[in-house]
């Protein structure tokens, strides 16, 4: 089990870099990604699934700095999909005239490339 992040400031707002986190992931997917999600849907499931990351550590409550927003997403891949996929989570701080930005995928053994893509082609929707 591996992990990357990444970490930058914007402008936008909350519900901007949300939309941008899910246009990122649903355009950043590869071909491997779609046959995953289309395997997930056949087992029952969604091709991606979006949910709000809970911190369980014991030590939650002692964080004095919370993200004002988190989302994640599980990204599967073709072989056993959302089993051995990629789960990309995005962390938000609102700082008033700016947002601090954390982008992490936890992946597989073999997954480190594809969570890399995905966490640059979340990255990319930031750009521009």
């Amino acid at each position: 089990m591996g992990q990357k992040a990444v970490e930058f400031q914007t402008r936008l707002s909350l519900q901007e870099c949300g939309q941008r986190f899910q246009s990122g992931i649903k355009g950043g997917r590869g071909i491997s990604s779609w046959i995953g999600g289309l395997t997930a849907m056949a087992m029952g499931g969604e091709s991606l699934t979006f949910y709000t990351p809970q911190d369980n550590s014991p030590f939650a409550s002692l964080n004095t700095d919370p993200p004002s927003f988190a989302v994640g997403v599980s990204v599967p891949k073709a072989n056993g999909a959302h089993m051995h996929g990629t789960n990309v989570h995005m962390y938000v701080w609102d700082r008033g005239n700016h947002r601090d930005v954390t982008l992490a995928a936890d992946h597989s053994l073999a997954g480190g490339a594809h969570a890399n893509k995905l966490i640059q082609a979340v990255r990319s929707q930031f750009d521009g």
